[in-house]
């Protein structure tokens, strides 16, 4: 592939990440979706949209100005020469769309989290890419927003000294929102999960109700080892996403805090100092606000996939090994939650 060449992408689910949120938005503002993302990347070409609702895809094509709409996904691969393809179809469809995309020899995947609705399925999954030799994009957004990456390398430079632990607040679900949260610890705090628990949780069973399989919300903990091997907990309370949605983070250290409160839409650093009225006590000074940068990320994130398709990197930042870790604590969790909240250690889940 030369570099004049355009990269030639596929969407399979025309839901709102896949098309719809950029809908009501001004062309000019921050492609909140994968189809203005890679229709605004000058070395992209959104070719093909796809959606089992077929009345749905031709919609969106023609919103998008997009030449070809499917409600087939093994149609579209044998009539368009794909080099990306987006999935952003519901989990439970993601191995019948990826198996298909990998028999097409489509080489870079674009896949919405989390990878599959089982761990099973996830592991047969992650094998399926490797064994294809394809390439994969697991869209954990955060990963890159680049205030989250500001963070990370202070963090990393030690501005805020040993980490302490981290403290998250999320609902709707822990395979759906606090996977996100579990991703982002290892990838703020430069560490890998190693094993996890449930805590239980006070709220109403009905607050899972949004889900087909019921998945709760649990109060969780999550043990994380970073570079050098010391050990960083994850401690995650669950809300009632009936309400509010929730998704909160504090990763305290000694020498500063770190908040992330509204989804992302606030971020605040925080040094400490010598307690103005109480002499030896030190306390936090009052918080620094940082500039957002969520909205940054689709085209962050879509712009590493483009260079995945050149050849020019060679690896995601968020890849398929890395959601299958997450997926096996989402399965610790759940599985501690039948067994009286016990650890469950990563490795006896086959999580390499």
């Amino acid at each position: 592939m030369t570099i004049s060449e355009h990269i030639r992408v596929a969407i399979i689910g025309c839901g709102r990440i896949g098309t719809e949120w950029d809908r009501n938005t001004p062309a000019d503002a921050p492609a909140l979706t994968h189809a203005r993302a890679f229709i605004q990347h000058p070395r992209a070409q959104l070719v093909a949209l796809c959606d089992r609702d077929g009345e749905r895809a031709r919609s969106a094509a023609n919103f998008w100005q997009v030449p070809n709409a499917y409600e087939d996904p093994h149609q579209l691969f044998a009539e368009q020469n794909i080099d990306v393809a987006v999935v952003a179809v519901p989990s439970e469809a993601h191995w019948s769309v990826i198996q298909q995309a990998l028999l097409a020899d489509v080489k870079v995947l674009v896949i919405e989290k989390p990878l599959a609705s089982t761990l099973v399925e996830s592991r047969l999954l992650v094998a399926a890419i490797d064994a294809a030799g394809a390439r994969c994009v697991v869209n954990y957004t955060r990963n890159w927003d680049p205030r989250m990456r500001e963070i990370k390398n202070r963090i990393a430079a030690g501005e805020m000294g040993v980490v302490q632990r981290v403290v998250a607040t999320y609902g709707k679900g822990v395979g759906n929102n606090a996977s996100h949260l579990i991703d982002l610890t290892g990838f703020l705090c430069h560490s890998h999960p190693v094993r996890a628990r449930s805590l239980g949780s006070p709220l109403d069973v009905n607050e899972a109700e949004w889900s087909p399989t019921l998945e709760r919300a649990w109060d969780a903990q999550v043990e994380f080892i970073n570079s050098t091997g010391s050990s960083i907990n994850l401690t995650m309370l669950g809300t009632d996403q009936r309400a509010f949605t929730c998704f909160e983070l504090r990763v305290i250290g000694q020498n500063a805090i770190f908040e992330l409160a509204m989804g992302g839409r606030r971020l605040y650093w925080i040094e400490l100092q010598e307690d103005p009225n109480f002499d030896g006590y030190v306390v936090p000074a009052p918080a620094v606000a940082l500039a957002p940068g969520y909205l940054e990320a689709m085209p962050r994130m879509v712009d590493e996939t483009v260079k995945l398709a050149e050849g020019h990197i060679t690896k995601a930042s968020s890849n398929a090994q890395t959601a299958l870790r997450t997926a096996c604590v989402v399965e610790a969790i759940q599985s501690s939650a039948r067994t009286d909240g016990k650890w469950i250690t990563l490795d006896t889940l086959n999580c390499q």
